[in-house]
């Protein structure tokens, strides 16, 4: 799965390319329409095209019957019970496609949000830098340091929350760029890439010890070693929007709103049940 994260990464890298120099709302919008277009084809090749339709047909037909014999009310209460069945019937020739589409959409997602749930720090930007421990790990007793590498610097000493075995510092943007800081502890180290460009690439803003799940939901980001017994280290950096007047929308949102609404009006076009 780490080979299928990294290669899906560079891929996303290769054609995201052209919209990595600033135009990040015009790359959101093209992997939309493409993801709609995408999930239209999978959809109809995936499904049984001539039964869906064959249960739409007959719910178009139950409800003209309800109309036709809407004083009737055991003939309305039976179109009814009709309809709901044929529903379900058609909810069930939906399911294969949609758990079928399911897979490719997460793996898009996933890329996405390396890209789109943050923008880079710049030049004279704070960020916090929070490293949770496993259980039972002193944060007080326990050496646990940060070193900023070139172009960042420390803007706050190490605040340790023995409670919550949490350890916090403060880092500032010096230079615009990819840099990188040190984690060190009595047990190992590990370093970390912070963001700071404008330029539409993978930004990392959470690392986990290496497991199936991480690389799925966060490939290409460091592991965090085992021996070093850290849960988690986050980066918090400012989250992006898209503005659109009134609404001010999450990458998430705008690529769920135009794929679904690509989608619609492509399936109109081509007739997809």
């Amino acid at each position: 799965m780490t080979a299928i994260g990294g290669a899906l990464t560079q891929f996303f890298t290769l054609i995201l390319r052209p919209f990595e120099a600033g135009h990040a709302f015009a790359g959101i919008i093209f992997i939309s329409v493409v993801t709609g277009a995408v999930m239209l084809v999978l959809f109809k090749f995936t499904s049984n095209q001539r039964a869906m339709k064959e249960v739409k047909t007959k719910i178009g037909a139950y409800f003209l019957e309800m109309r036709l014999y809407k004083d009737d009310v055991s003939t309305v209460m039976a179109s009814q019970r009709r309809i709901l069945w044929a529903n379900l019937g058609y909810t069930k020739l939906a399911l294969l496609p949609a758990v079928v589409m399911m897979v490719p959409v997460i793996l898009i997602m996933v890329q996405l949000n390396l890209r789109y749930a943050h923008t880079g720090l710049r030049p004279g930007d704070t960020a916090l830098v929070k490293v949770t421990t496993a259980e039972g790990v002193d944060v007080v007793g326990q050496h646990l340091s940060l070193d900023p590498g070139d172009g960042i610097d420390k803007a706050s000493p190490a605040v340790r929350i023995p409670s919550l075995g949490e350890v916090s510092w403060k880092i500032r943007l010096a230079d615009a760029g990819v840099h990188a800081i040190r984690l060190t502890s009595d047990a190992g180290e590990v370093t970390l890439p912070v963001f700071g460009t404008k330029r539409l690439l993978p930004a990392f803003a959470s690392f986990k010890p290496g497991s199936f799940w991480e690389s799925l939901l966060n490939p290409g980001a460091p592991a965090i070693p085992a021996s070093m017994r850290i849960k988690s280290i986050e980066i918090q950096y400012p989250e992006m929007a898209f503005n659109f007047g009134l609404f001010h929308l999450s990458w998430l949102w705008t690529f769920l709103v135009v794929s679904m609404a690509f989608g619609l009006v492509l399936k109109l076009i081509f007739k997809v049940e």
